[in-house]
């Protein structure tokens, strides 16, 4: 106790200044503890009001690119509306098509030469709106793809054909890309093809010879490879024996899963239509392309005979039975839609596919009869027998075989965001 005493006696007997110094000292270090804390708690806002503000751009991102796939839904009901109360009434100059068609964005861009009053009155609505956030929508026909599942169809003459066609696309890559052509000058493209077909065949053999599981179980250890069945998504194709990057990036662009059991000439790529035949050059799809975008020229094809009678007008020497060609030109039922959201720094996407399983359904049992009455020409003969007795036999025309629109939004079968 007496050496504490002493201490603060002689704290005590210090000279002011002295204390003040300690004073200010104390204040200074106070100072600069409640700064330092103050700064941490500001930048610790900061950066939480940064990332909510990111989440909450995303968010609206999100769903701006919702409502443009909303929008693209109401797009295709309208149009399957039109084409299935119109029916056989339906124009032929494509331009019900521009329904579904033409993209679709907001805020809505005006045209060029729009005037003054509907400018003032499109700009009001907007303000007026919501929707703070941007988006745009495109939809793409299914249909102009090759449908890569189609390898393993119940119809032989469709399968024999999608088989054809792919076969065309690397062929046609090979006459066009010298360095591609060099580097596979000696791969058999035929074989890719067939292990492509394996990955969904219920045999056990591979169409190239061999067990076809073998490659499989010693690559992962498992016999779940491949999983005989069809393909789920395209991304699926990079597991099969042979497949390499270069190889996927050119099926990506063309083939699909989700088709609607034939071409349709009207919307398909230059690729597609050159894998329908060789005999289809290029310039002879620039003439298809001009064709099918200016009525003035004809505009969309208007049926398969039509297709048929541009090319042999066109020159083109076609290989293949015109017949086993499944062209689709109407009736559209298999959809791509792509919608990308934009707020802020933010953006969102959102790839969605619809299709009505019901028509895709039916264009394959009309497939795989066709291919029936091929092998049996006196069971033909037969059902007319039994029509001409009364027996009713359903067909593409018969109320039986026609297929209503569902009800509700049409079907979706495949939904991906990024």
């Amino acid at each position: 106790m007496q050496p504490f005493l002493k201490k603060t006696k002689s704290f005590l007997n210090q000279p002011i200044s002295n204390r003040r110094g300690i004073a200010m000292i104390t204040a200074i270090v106070a100072l600069s503890l409640m700064t330092y804390l103050a700064m941490e708690v500001m930048y610790d806002t900061q950066v939480e009001f940064i990332v909510h503000s990111q989440q909450i751009n995303r968010i609206k991102a999100y769903y701006a690119a919702r409502s443009g796939v909303d929008i693209s839904l109401l797009r295709i009901k309208l149009y399957q509306t039109i084409v299935g109360t119109l029916g056989k009434n339906l124009p032929t100059d494509g331009m019900i098509d521009q329904v579904w068609q033409f993209p679709f964005m907001w805020p809505l861009e005006l045209p060029k030469g729009t005037n003054a009053v509907d400018t003032d009155q499109i700009n009001d609505t907007v303000k007026k709106s919501s929707m703070d956030s941007t988006f745009i929508t495109t939809i793409t026909d299914e249909g102009s793809r090759i449908d890569i599942n189609d390898l393993n169809s119940q119809s032989k003459t469709l399968k024999n054909i999608t088989k054809k066609q792919i076969l065309n696309l690397f062929s046609n890559k090979m006459l066009s890309d010298e360095a591609f052509a060099r580097r596979y000058s000696g791969f058999r493209f035929e074989e890719l093809i067939n292990n492509i077909t394996d990955w969904m065949s219920n045999k056990s053999a591979s169409l190239n010879g061999g067990d076809k599981k073998t490659y499989y179980k010693e690559l992962t250890g498992s016999d779940d490879f491949p999983p005989n069945r069809s393909f789920r998504t395209l991304q699926e194709l990079r597991l099969v024996k042979g497949m390499t990057d270069e190889f996927f990036d050119i099926l990506e662009k063309n083939v699909t899963i989700y088709g609607l059991k034939g071409i349709n000439p009207n919307t398909a790529s230059k690729e597609v239509l050159q894998a329908i035949d060789p005999g289809i050059t290029e310039e002879i799809v620039n003439e298809i392309k001009k064709r099918v975008s200016n009525p003035a020229e004809g505009g969309p094809f208007k049926n398969a005979e039509e297709f048929w009678q541009f090319l042999q007008a066109r020159g083109a020497r076609i290989t293949v039975t015109q017949a086993d060609v499944p062209i689709v030109t109407s009736g559209l039922f298999s959809f791509g839609i792509s919608s990308i959201g934009n707020f802020g720094s933010s953006t969102r996407e959102i790839n969605v596919i619809v299709m009505d399983l019901n028509q895709a359904a039916t264009r394959l049992n009309d497939l795989v009869k066709a291919d029936a009455k091929k092998d049996n020409p006196q069971a033909e003969a037969d059902a007319a027998a039994d029509k001409t007795a009364g027996t009713p036999v359903a067909g593409p025309g018969s109320p039986s075989a026609t297929n209503p629109l569902p009800k509700g939004i049409p079907r979706i079968v495949y939904w991906t965001e990024k």
